[in-house]
């Protein structure tokens, strides 16, 4: 399973990047929810996720409640377009009814790399791991093309937005922003997605992951 080949710890993981977020908080809740009490949430902007119960602005016991009822959910408050953000709680007092919580604390406007402003990501201070994701079909791509913030991934690189993405400088990006506990690297899917991602990770100064999220593949390289 991937929450035991990523180690989730318990508590609040925070989940940034690009490339499968999303994806990866939901396969991970439904893992962890087979045996534990898990809440979904966002310090940005997600949809309302149809296969789990939404609470809009809770009280903490109508999570209490609803949590011991159903083992899972997602709590939040209604932003534009159908879309949820960060409801009024305070996460010390939640984590007591809660095994996990899994919090999407970053957008990329559903890029595969990106780079971060100064106010990016917002992690809540109880979080006691930062899994970053990034997509490795970004690699192989102009920069302008394949990466949020396309203007500040370039400055970290010191290149033009014009240049193509490397493993080497998805790494050096990786590492001059130095976010993360641990780094996946999702949508390998053949020969040369599983070569960009190997090559990657040797660069990397955190335990690197790769495979397909939505596959339930996943691997330390």
């Amino acid at each position: 399973m991937i929450s035991d080949i990523l180690n989730i710890k318990r508590g609040l993981t925070s989940i940034i990047g690009s490339g499968g977020k999303t994806s990866l908080m939901y396969d991970l809740a439904e893992e962890l929810s087979a045996e534990s009490r898990v809440i979904v949430c966002t310090t940005a902007k997600i949809y309302a996720p149809e296969h789990i119960i939404t609470l809009y602005d809770p009280s903490e016991e109508e999570i209490k409640r609803s949590l011991y009822k159903n083992g899972l959910i997602c709590v939040g408050k209604a932003a534009e377009n159908g879309k949820l953000i960060l409801p009024d709680i305070d996460f010390s007092e939640i984590l007591k009814y809660a095994d996990y919580i899994l919090c999407e604390a970053d957008g990329s406007r559903g890029l595969p790399l990106k780079a971060h402003e100064v106010y990016e990501p917002v992690i809540p201070k109880e979080s006691v791991e930062t899994i970053q994701v990034i997509g490795v079909k970004g690699i192989g791509g102009k920069i302008k093309n394949v990466c949020h913030r396309a203007e500040l991934y370039a400055e970290l690189t010191g290149l033009d937005t014009e240049y193509t993405v490397t493993p080497q400088i998805a790494a050096k990006v990786i590492n001059a922003e130095n976010l993360c506990h641990k780094l996946v690297i999702n949508q390998v899917e053949n020969e040369t997605d599983i070569i960009n991602a190997s090559e990657t990770a040797k660069y990397i100064n955190v335990p690197v992951f790769a495979g397909e999220i939505r596959k339930g593949r996943l691997k330390c390289l």
